[in-house]
């Protein structure tokens, strides 16, 4: 078994899905054996965005914040390559989701589901009280512009749910077309 030396010197296993690199920590002032691993998480996080971490926090009603939020937001619209407004959130995805289902529909939603993510969009709403009628297809399979285009011509539906990548089967759904 290969084996690499950690910052202590200690013998650690080297695993084939890590690679390691040493340098000195200017947050902790050590030497210091950064292990990469090639896996969804822990995420290895650099110096100095531990260091900005160790700052105090900005409050979201303070001008430095507003001054912050107007210089990010161009940015951000150029990076998403748009000129409709770009929503920042200091939540979960899921207070996300709860946000866009209280504010977006004042008659009835149309869910689509295809896996366990955007079958938490037909939660969300439920839970909310807000009326919706459910369009469900197998997990692993995408949701089809005719589905949509159906179920749309069976009610008054003033909002809809879909997600683009429903990452717990790795579907795509093809929202511009359904879109179209």
């Amino acid at each position: 078994m290969s084996v690499a030396k950690t910052c202590e010197g200690a013998e650690a296993p080297l695993h084939s899905c890590a690679s390691f690199s040493s340098g000195t920590s200017s947050f902790s002032g050590r030497l210091v054996m950064y292990k990469k691993l090639f896996i969804p998480g822990p995420t290895h996080v650099r110096d100095e965005i531990l260091q900005a971490q160790a700052m105090p926090m900005i409050g979201h009603r303070a001008e430095e914040y507003a001054d912050l939020q107007a210089e990010v937001t161009p940015k951000l619209q150029r990076l998403l390559y748009t000129q409709q407004r770009v929503y920042l959130y200091t939540s979960s995805s899921t207070g996300v989701m709860e946000g866009s289902v209280r504010q977006a529909s004042a008659k009835r939603v149309l869910n689509t589901v295809c896996g366990a993510f955007s079958k938490r969009w037909h939660q969300i709403t439920v839970a909310n009280g807000v009326p919706c009628d459910k369009v469900e297809v197998p997990m692993g399979q995408a949701i089809t512009p005719e589905l949509v285009d159906e179920a749309l011509s069976g009610g008054d539906y003033d909002a809809i749910t879909i997600v683009m990548n429903e990452t717990s089967t790795g579907v795509m759904n093809p929202v511009k077309e359904i879109a179209a």
